[in-house]
């Protein structure tokens, strides 16, 4: 039986997103067109305190980032937390956000790529959406991904999502959805953030790994036992995930390879991952995975 996770109270229009940058610094024009973006749906967006500040590949120093999470948590007008970009930098500042804030401000966190840590350091406590940055948001063109995430968050049922990949291995599975990007997660294995829940449904994707490196990465999660509890494997997009040679498999060989001796339901092309495309999905919810039919579909 799924034990519930703690779930955001739904959003009215008009809300307020607080952006912050918990990773890496963000191209200002990008990050406006996002917040336009965010802007023609009906929210009010808040910056957090700092957020311009670089350091290096990071957003400003550790704690000067986790401080404008943190803020936007207790600010009694701020609805929900959207990351402005991915990049690297959240797992450095993991032990500076403590569990019972999010629990306790119970306010939604959106956000992919290097949110993945975040994400992992919430799962089991609070259900929080995978979907686009506001810097990707604004490069999604007339995409749906504004509109549904704006649905996620007024309290409505999450859309399903169809794969257009081959079936990797045909079933049926169902259970909370876990994961994100693969390599931000292989990173956390070992640390008190890395929690997967029993017969979780493993939703995973990457960018710019090589597929060597690939192999690498899904090793080392099976070597550690994360695949042993899971109930199926649903896989976005791996982009530009290319062969260092050209006697080297392919993204999707490599993935058939590590996954299809788990003997459970896989489906590779769902539309989430750094490209064209990004549905967002929420993570901890109960998911139906049907890899015959290419549906990824929560089950309320």
């Amino acid at each position: 039986m799924l034990t519930p996770m703690a779930r955001p109270a739904a959003l009215p229009y008009g809300a307020t997103l607080g952006v912050f940058a918990g990773s890496g610094p963000f191209e200002p024009a990008r990050l406006d067109a996002g917040e336009n973006r965010l802007r023609a749906l009906g929210y009010t967006l808040r910056r957090a305190s700092g957020i311009e500040a670089r350091s290096g590949f990071l957003a400003g120093e550790d704690e000067n980032r986790a401080r404008g999470i943190i803020e936007l948590l207790h600010s009694d007008d701020v609805d929900a937390l959207i990351a402005a970009r991915g990049g690297y930098g959240l797992a450095r500042i993991l032990d500076r956000l403590p569990t019972a804030a999010f629990t306790e401000a119970q306010k939604w966190i959106v956000g992919f790529s290097d949110v993945t840590a975040l994400h992992t350091h919430l799962s089991g406590a609070l259900e929080t959406i995978h979907g686009p940055v506001v810097t990707h948001l604004g490069t999604l063109g007339g995409g749906s991904e504004g509109s549904a995430l704006a649905a996620i968050l007024r309290g409505e049922r999450p859309p399903d999502l169809v794969a257009d990949g081959p079936v990797l291995r045909s079933g049926r599975a169902e259970g909370p959805l876990f994961g994100g990007n693969l390599a931000v997660l292989a990173s956390l294995l070992g640390t008190p953030a890395f929690s997967v829940p029993k017969g979780a449904i493993l939703l995973l994707e990457d960018v710019g790994e090589v597929t060597y490196r690939l192999d690498r990465l899904f090793t080392q999660l099976l070597s550690a036992g994360v695949f042993e509890d899971i109930a199926g494997v649903a896989l976005g997009d791996f982009i530009d995930c290319r062969p260092a040679r050209p006697d080297h498999p392919t993204a999707l060989e490599v993935a058939r390879e590590r996954l299809v001796p788990l003997g459970v339901p896989i489906r590779a092309g769902f539309p989430v991952g750094h490209g064209t495309r990004n549905q967002p999905v929420v993570l901890g919810r109960a998911y139906r995975l049907d890899a015959e039919a290419g549906r990824l579909e929560p089950l309320e």
